[in-house]
């Protein structure tokens, strides 16, 4: 192992990522996660708000140990399921 891999984290796979998006958006919903679909709306399908959003990117950033830009943060990264978890794994790569 070279000097520069040292504490380097390795990169969160997508398939990882949508498992824990997922499985944070059941925890908070009290639903399975095999209820909860890429395609269903945060806010319109799922009742979240602001605050829930807020504070399931605070429990997703303690589970991937990624920290999200909120300057890169676009309304659009929270229409879905899957576009959350596209941005989600786009912020992970970045801070990979």
């Amino acid at each position: 192992m070279s000097d520069a891999t040292v504490g380097a984290a390795a990169p969160v796979a997508t398939s990882d990522i949508t498992t824990v998006v997922v499985g944070a958006l059941g925890q908070m919903l009290s639903r399975s996660a095999s209820e909860i679909g890429p395609h269903m709306r945060l806010f319109e399908d799922l009742s979240f708000d602001s605050t829930s959003v807020l504070e399931l990117l605070i429990q997703l950033e303690a589970e991937l140990g990624v920290e999200f830009d909120t300057d890169t943060l676009e309304p659009t990264d929270f229409e879905t399921v899957g576009a959350l978890i596209t941005y989600v794994a786009g912020q992970a790569e970045q801070s990979a």
